[in-house]
């Protein structure tokens, strides 16, 4: 194919990159089926713990060094690999395959590996099929030390766009710091622990382009659009010209929007807060300007464990978060044993009927209790608020209440027991946003997560990648229950917020502002973008707007209409 070739990922990491491609070129490492003799076995397993233990020392040394760079917050991306090192599902599997089955280390970490990603993969939540990517980098780590491979980085000599088949999050940490501008991966999702570096380490990045559409020569101009996950290879002078001229613009406007307000031009406050699910994006959050986490994923801490971190060690996490953002709020989504984000140990078994109250099981409920109490005690270093994700019913809502209410009672400290903490539910069901006006009697504030209310709405299935594009929150189906739910919550005067992808597009956040909401909470990293597009947003016009959208027929003539109201008015933001 001639140059310039183009193709497109996901926009993992806003910005735009320029520059010479510098390849991340691995070889695979030998994943050998071999048997092996009953007087070879405990070599090979002796062989294997060394690979082991020299795969930790690497990842212990990337994790110095991302703490001595960016700080003791960043230390949990790591951890979990870490943890895998000495997990007995992972470990101890392999070491039994050697043993039992009279094979080799490499065959053996290879049958174990592709066993424990079958539940990740069928898993309907994206956030855990990428997780299957995690155990995939811990044996790329495993199979480089069992076949002496070094790790090995090409040579640079100034601004650079790192192109790789993928990358392990400790060989991240040392390849997308300076001067690496811009990452490119065929593999990877948005969430995956690479993008998250590369977003803390401010680098735009694209992921998950398949395979590229030509062999990418060493040193030829490179453009990543964060944007709009294009990728250009080989981009001609004049290209690269206008890009690098993006580029700028995007930093300066940066620099600009962090010191700015979210006011309408009809002059009304909006509130834009930040998701987040590690501690270390919280300096990133107040860099940008972020009033406040609207939501903190604690599932985070459960990967790759047989059961969740204790009280202690959820204590100190929380508080860290919650003092480093004070005196603005945060909050806190529970766990949710129901739904997809269950811990390894646990996905196989048939979830339960109701994810808080009596008939979840007594393990389970510890667990939760233990997190409650927790976050309880966490609220005495700043404003904190805790919600329970996935709620369907007003039972369950009920039952998560009464859960709260009993863990004030096991707490010995006043302060903790006493403090103030709204209990709120997020709406991600149609059943909790037709029910709005009930729950709302019940709760203390709304978290609408539009991505999973679109896909229950519209009865997709998030394993079916296919089906991504159907994903519309456009849709007058998911409109009809945004309204329902804002006008509910307006009509009980509790705050509802807006946390799902919805708010991070500039059409959908125009008509979720027409709509009535005024809280919104969106990814790091787009907080500015979204702050510049309340500015440019005229309530009247995007209340009008909502109203027409709301009679419409189809997503495509929600978008047409949205478009043709405001376009104009946001210019290049949308």
């Amino acid at each position: 194919m001639t140059r310039p070739a183009r193709t497109k990922g996901i926009a993992a990491s806003i910005g735009v990159g320029v520059g010479p491609a510098r390849l991340a070129v691995r070889g695979r490492c030998g994943l050998t089926h071999r048997r092996i003799p009953n007087d070879e076995v405990a070599e090979e397993v002796s062989r294997f713990e060394r690979a082991v233990a020299a795969s930790r020392d690497e990842i212990e040394l990337a994790k110095q060094e991302l703490t001595q760079q960016h700080g003791s917050a960043y230390a949990p991306i790591l951890d979990v690999y870490l943890l895998m090192h000495t997990d007995a599902l992972l470990i101890d599997a392999i070491v039994d395959a050697i043993r039992n089955d009279k094979i080799n280390a490499q065959w053996a970490l290879g049958r174990v590996v592709e066993r424990l990603k079958v539940p990740l993969l069928n898993s309907a939540s994206s956030y855990f099929r990428e997780r299957a990517r995690d155990i995939d980098h811990v044996k790329e780590h495993l199979l480089r030390h069992l076949s002496g491979e070094s790790r090995s980085e090409p040579p640079t000599s100034g601004p650079t766009i790192l192109i790789a088949q993928d990358l392990t999050p400790a060989d991240a940490v040392h390849m997308l710091a300076p001067p690496t501008v811009g990452l490119v991966t065929e593999m990877g999702g948005a969430n995956s622990h690479t993008a998250i570096l590369a977003r803390t380490f401010g680098v735009p990045a694209v992921v998950g382009t398949g395979p590229l559409p030509v062999t990418v020569e060493q040193d030829e101009i490179i453009v990543v659009d964060g944007f709009s996950g294009e990728v250009t290879i080989g981009a001609p002078p004049e290209e690269q010209r206008a890009a690098e001229k993006r580029r700028d613009r995007f930093i300066l406007f940066l620099q600009s929007e962090r010191t700015t307000n979210a006011v309408t031009r009809d002059g009304v406050s909006i509130s834009v807060a930040a998701n987040i699910e590690l501690p270390s994006e919280v300096e990133a959050a107040i860099a940008n300007g972020a009033e406040g986490i609207g939501l903190y994923r604690t599932e985070f801490m459960c990967l790759d464990r047989s059961e969740p971190p204790s009280e202690e060690e959820q204590l100190e996490l929380y508080r860290t978060v919650v003092t480093a953002v004070a005196p603005k709020t945060v909050v806190f989504r529970t766990f949710d044993w129901r739904g997809d984000k269950r811990l390894r140990a646990d996905r196989p078994r048939k979830a339960t009927s109701s994810p808080w109250g009596s008939t979840l099981r007594e393990r389970e409920r510890s667990w939760l209790k233990t997190q409650i109490r927790a976050v309880l005690r966490a609220s005495t270093e700043g404003s904190v608020a805790l919600m329970f994700p996935m709620v369907a019913t007003l039972d369950e809502l009920e039952d998560a209440r009464s859960l709260v209410d009993a863990c004030r009672g096991e707490l010995e400290d006043d302060s903790a027991r006493l403090a103030s903490l709204p209990i709120g539910m997020m709406v991600e069901v149609p059943s909790a946003a037709l029910l709005a006006e009930q729950f709302a009697a019940h709760a203390d504030f709304f978290a609408v997560g539009t991505n999973d209310l679109v896909q229950y709405t519209l009865g997709l299935d998030r394993r079916d990648y296919r089906a991504a594009s159907a994903a519309n929150p456009l849709d007058p189906a998911v409109l009809r229950l945004l309204n329902q739910t804002i006008v509910a919550a307006g009509n009980a005067e509790i705050p509802c917020s807006m946390c799902g992808d919805m708010a991070a597009d500039p059409i959908g956040l125009g008509l979720a502002l027409g709509l009535g909401y005024r809280k919104v909470s969106v990814p790091v990293s787009v907080v500015p973008l979204v702050r510049a597009v309340i500015r440019n947003v005229d309530l009247t016009t995007a209340t009008e707007a909502a109203a027409e959208a709301l009679a419409c027929t189809s997503s495509k003539e929600v978008r047409d209409l949205a478009l043709g109201r405001f376009g104009k008015e946001l210019g290049a933001l949308w």
